[in-house]
């Protein structure tokens, strides 16, 4: 079968590499001028940048684990994050460690107060109250014990060359058009299959039903010659930013000079880049609409955050790859087989 992928960001670059691999003819079409969606990352005065901000990977599931290993080594990074906020800078998840810095155990409610109501507000745009549950307890409340880990998942790291040397061995032997215009693929001549989508699900119906709210980030970067104390230090305050972060820790590198990044959560709009669905009240709503559209649509598979409109980690976007992608391999294997025996 042929397949067009539009997109290349884990989800597409995943589906291709699995449709590629089971003898399907793919071609992958990426409006930006590089592979890896959200995930690039690019070298610059001996810092690995993470352009979109940081991307750190963490998963239980060893399959989407060893899939990805296939195309990495890693950097043994585990995640820890401190968070400033009225009672001062402290661990987060709040842990056992935590109560030693503060000196006392705090309630439930005094924790969200503490660490996770006014980040949530500026990450979001909204009132903590109007955040549903699968947002709000996406990060433990506490734990009982001192691990300060930010993820306590079995596999933990990043790639050793970075994200973008990962995918450019991911898509090896795949043609990709990249700068491509956003519509490309459907003045493309050549057939096709099934088309899987990764892009806005809204913009795929020229937004009929009206556009869906995201969530979006303005970044502000400065290059210093003083490391923080921390990779990430969280804004857990009415600081208008949510967090900054010191690019040289992800990759353990130890430059002359570092760059700091403050992210600053804001609007989307068609002047910036749509990270977070906001699969809660009017969004939803809307999202329902465009997903029943979907569901009829002939030849088309639907991938990943912006096209499925949920908040996936890395790790449950190659997941939901490899779920949605799994008959078209099978198939292909039975079919082969069947012409093998005639």
């Amino acid at each position: 079968m042929r397949f067009h992928v539009i997109g290349s960001g884990i989800s597409g670059s995943t589906a291709a590499r699995l449709l590629a691999d089971a003898g399907h003819h793919v071609e992958v079409w990426e409006t930006r001028g590089h592979a890896g969606g959200n995930c690039h990352d690019e070298c610059v005065n001996g810092v690995t940048i993470h352009r979109y901000g940081p991307h750190l990977f963490h998963t239980n599931d060893r399959q989407v684990w060893e899939f990805l290993s296939r195309f990495t080594a890693w950097h043994d990074y585990r995640h820890t994050v401190v968070a400033d906020t009225a009672l001062g800078r402290i661990s987060i998840p709040f842990s056992m460690k935590t109560e030693q810095q503060l000196g006392r155990r705090l309630s439930d409610e005094e924790i969200r107060e503490l660490i996770f109501v006014d980040y949530s507000v500026k990450q979001w745009g909204v009132p903590w109250d109007q955040l549903p549950a699968s947002i709000k307890d996406r990060v433990p409340i506490r734990r009982e014990n001192a691990d300060d880990r930010y993820f306590n998942d079995t596999y933990q790291g990043q790639p050793a060359a970075g994200y973008a040397a990962l995918f450019r061995l991911m898509l090896d032997g795949i043609p990709i058009h990249l700068g491509a215009a956003k519509d490309a693929w459907r003045r493309n001549r050549r057939p096709t299959d099934h088309v899987i989508y990764t892009g806005k699900i809204d913009e795929f119906y020229h937004c009929v039903h009206g556009p869906l709210p995201y969530r979006s980030l303005r970044f502000e970067h400065e290059w210093s010659g003083t490391r923080l104390p921390h990779s990430i230090i969280n804004q857990c305050n009415r600081l208008p930013y949510t967090r900054f972060y010191d690019h040289a820790y992800f990759s353990n590198e130890h430059p002359v000079q570092t760059l700091v990044t403050r992210e600053f959560p804001e609007a989307h709009h068609d002047g910036n880049e749509p990270y977070y669905p906001m699969p809660f009240g009017t969004g939803m709503e809307t999202y329902l609409k465009y997903q029943r559209l979907a569901a009829a649509e002939p030849n088309m598979i639907f991938l990943g955050r912006l096209a499925t409109y949920s908040y996936l980690d890395m790790w449950m976007a190659v997941a939901q790859t490899m779920t949605k992608i799994r008959p078209f391999i099978h198939s292909f294997i039975q079919q082969t087989r069947t012409n093998d025996n005639q």
